[in-house]
This record gives C-alpha cells, sequence and structure tokens, in this order.
C-alpha cells in the first residue's frame, strides 16, 4: 500500500543529499605558466550552490533595490511638477481674483448709470435683490447646499459673470427703449413749418372772408408768397392738391396717431405717397383757396382730433 512520505522521512533524504553533495567536489587547475608549477583549487558542490544562491538574493535585492529607487524618484518628479502647476494654479486664481473684483466696482458705478437711465426712459426700475444674484434670480438652498466643497472663487466668478450679463441685458433694453423713443420723436411734430409770426391762433375768431364767429383750428402764420414750408417731422405725404377753402394743400401722415396740414399754399414740390423727413422743403407759402394775404394755415391732429399745433412746436428745435 503506498504512503507518502512523512516530514522525518524528507527530512532524511534532505541530509543525505547535503552529505552527497559535501562528498562530490569541483577542482580547479591553474597554470601560471610554461615554467611554473600548477596549482589546484578545490570547491565542494555544496558551497557552490550556497555562493550561487547567495549571488542570487543579492541580485534581487539590487534589483529591488533599484527599482524601489526609480518609483520613488519618479514620485518625487511628479511630486515636483504638481507643486508647480498648483503654484502657476494659485496665481492665475489670483489674477482673476483681481479682475472680477475690478469688474465687480465696475457694474457697481453701471448700476447707479443704469437706474437713472430706466428712469429717464420710463422703464420698470431692477430691484436691488435681483442686481445682486444676477440673470436667474438668487440661489436656492439647495443649489447652494449641492455646491458646497466647490471653489468659492468660482462661484464668485459665476456671480459676478451673471451680475454683467444682466446689467448688459438691461443696457440692450434701455437702448432699444431709446430707439423707439426716438423713432416717435423723429414722426411727432416739432417745429414750425414756417417762418413768421401767429397772426392767428387756435381759437374762436371772426371768419375774415364771410363773418361770423367760428373756431379755428390751426394757426395762420404770415409772411411773404415763396417763403417755404417744410415738414415738421418724418411722414409720408398723404394729400398734395387743391381743396375748396384751402386753395393748393398738403396733408401728411406721420404714423402714432399723428396728421398735419398746410392750406393757402403757392407751389407744390412734393407728391402723394411721397417719403419726407423733418426740415424736408413741401411747399411755398401762398395765398390761394379763401385767403385774405400770403400765409401759411397750419394744422395738427392727433388721432383724428384738432389740437392746438403751438403745444407741437419746440422753440428751441433747430433741424439741418
Amino acid at each position: 500500500m503506498f504512503r507518502l512520505p512523512t516530514t522525518v522521512t524528507k527530512k532524511a533524504h534532505i541530509q543525505e543529499a547535503i552529505r552527497r553533495l559535501r562528498k562530490k567536489h569541483v577542482s580547479l587547475v591553474i597554470v601560471p605558466g610554461t615554467t611554473g608549477a600548477s596549482r589546484t583549487i578545490r570547491f565542494s558542490m555544496f558551497r557552490l550552490y550556497v555562493i550561487g544562491a547567495a549571488l542570487c538574493v543579492a541580485a534581487v535585492g539590487l534589483f529591488a533595490v533599484s527599482l524601489e529607487y526609480a518609483n520613488r524618484k519618479e514620485l518625487a518628479d511628479r511630486l515636483e511638477a504638481l507643486k508647480r502647476r498648483e503654484t502657476a494654479r494659485s496665481l492665475r486664481i489670483n489674477e482673476i481674483t483681481g479682475e472680477r473684483m475690478r469688474l465687480a466696482r465696475q457694474l457697481g458705478l453701471c448700476a447707479g448709470f443704469d437706474d437713472d437711465m430706466r428712469v429717464v426712459h420710463d422703464l420698470e426700475p431692477i430691484s436691488g435683490d435681483v442686481r445682486e444674484a444676477g440673470v436667474g434670480g438668487p440661489l436656492t438652498d439647495l443649489t447652494s447646499m449641492l455646491r458646497v466643497g466647490r471653489d468659492k472663487n468660482v462661484d464668485d466668478l459665476e456671480l459676478t459673470l451673471r451680475q454683467a450679463q444682466l446689467q448688459n441685458d438691461s443696457f440692450a433694453d434701455i437702448l432699444k427703449n431709446q430707439d423707439r423713443a426716438q423713432h416717435i420723436f423723429d414722426h411727432t411734430p416739432a417745429v414750425k413749418p414756417a417762418a413768421g409770426p401767429c397772426v392767428s391762433g387756435f381759437c374762436w375768431r371772426r371768419d375774415p372772408i364771410f363773418g361770423g364767429v367760428q373756431f379755428h383750428k390751426g394757426l395762420d402764420i404770415a409772411y411773404p408768397t415763396g417763403t417755404p414750408i417744410i415738414a415738421p417731422a418724418d411722414g409720408v405725404v398723404a394729400f398734395a392738391g387743391m381743396k375748396t377753402g384751402y386753395g393748393y394743400t398738403v396733408f401728411l401722415k406721420h404714423g402714432y396717431g399723428f396728421e398735419t396740414r398746410y392750406g393757402h399754399c403757392s407751389q407744390l414740390l412734393v407728391t402723394e405717397g411721397q417719403i419726407v423727413h423733418r426740415g424736408d422743403v413741401i411747399a411755398l407759402v401762398g395765398a390761394t383757396g379763401w385767403a385774405v394775404g400770403p400765409h401759411c394755415h397750419y394744422e395738427v391732429l392727433v388721432s383724428g382730433v384738432h389740437v392746438d399745433p403751438a403745444q407741437y412746436i419746440l422753440p428751441d428745435y433747430l433741424t439741418d
């Protein structure tokens, strides 16, 4: 029956193998030259095995030490590179922080100007809370909790950028409103259409032609025949021709509910459908129709209702 060798048997076998190795020798013969006697050195096989094993262990140890040194040096180099990158990053963050603070100060100055401009253009003011939070409104508590641990500089920069975007949007609203206001002003009667004194106003008066008291729906501006009559605002010629009582007449449609009329002209210089701008000469003063002398009869209508033209004459406004 086969049995596995016991520990004692294994030990005996090992000892027997060692004794055999000690009995075996290796001879090394050294011959110095042609005249000298040779020399023989004997080594037991056991000793050679021991020396060989020791050399192997030493080689492995040296390799391990070399590998550890290389790994440590690589780690040290990487750490040094990371330190340099972190230093450069810190310097850049400081620069960005400085720029952000300068931008925040500029935004503070712009906010005051922006508030004044919004009042001038009749726009709703921006509340302090909205300005503080920037576009998108203030951060909620949940959002703040989710962002715990982030670099505060990043949060501050994002906040400043949101505030800058809000200011940019506000200025865009102001410019848009200003463009619309300018367009409305360009199409609003604002100047006296002819040089000369106003000899009859927007009032009840005795009719100079037929007698009796009638309401005069415009201004009579007296000046010699041939004096230029100009458009008081941008618009389109709605009528240019002869009308009973008015003589040669021009009607201008300006938009936004404004209409102006010019009667008793001696000559018409525009045609129906023609686009005119404030200051363009549209006719010449005359005395056609029911008139006792050369003058420009000037009417202003707002949404079809006659109003006092004197309210739409700016005394200090000059045309080009």
